[in-house]
């Protein structure tokens, strides 16, 4: 007898938790805007294998000028074309911080090692999001194009 009750309450409890058709539907938008989102995807054009377009190049120029960081956006795309555009600035950032070049911490990228690992060992810090993100959002509204805190899943108006 108490098998049987336990059974009929495992039943009913997988059925509860099993969301239903309607359910799924419901949730799919809640589901899809907690996705993590890296920086890359933040910023990219629409199809992530298309070259970063030139207003997204010239706003990363702009925000790496911002940080003290000189360059052009010929190199940002040439790095992004292997690196995505999020390699592209981290390399960018680094670079400046560490004295090495962008080849020499692409090289440490390819030989297996990760961002995180690259970091650590260079005691850089591994975020970029004050570059890419203006400092975290703070800054002008363009940010909702993908740029910043106000582009990040969840934060958009409902």
């Amino acid at each position: 007898m108490l098998a049987a009750g336990v059974l009929a309450l495992l039943v009913v409890g997988g059925a509860l938790a099993a969301p239903s058709e309607r359910g799924q539907e419901r949730m799919a938008p809640v589901a899809a805007s907690h996705q993590p989102q890296s920086p890359e995807a933040q910023v990219q054009d629409e199809d992530p294998d298309a070259p970063p377009s030139e207003q997204l190049l010239d706003r990363l120029v702009d925000r790496l000028a911002n940080a003290g960081i000189e360059t052009d956006s010929e190199t940002i795309a040439e790095l992004a074309a292997d690196h995505g555009v999020g390699g592209a600035v981290r390399l960018l950032a680094w670079a400046d911080a560490s004295g090495m070049s962008t080849g020499e911490l692409a090289d440490m990228f390819a030989s297996g090692m990760g961002w995180g690992e690259i970091a650590q060992e260079l005691d850089l810090h591994p975020g970029i999001g004050s570059i890419m993100g203006n400092g975290g959002g703070n800054g002008p509204p363009d940010h909702a194009q993908g740029l910043g805190r106000a582009g990040a899943p969840g934060q958009q108006d409902r």
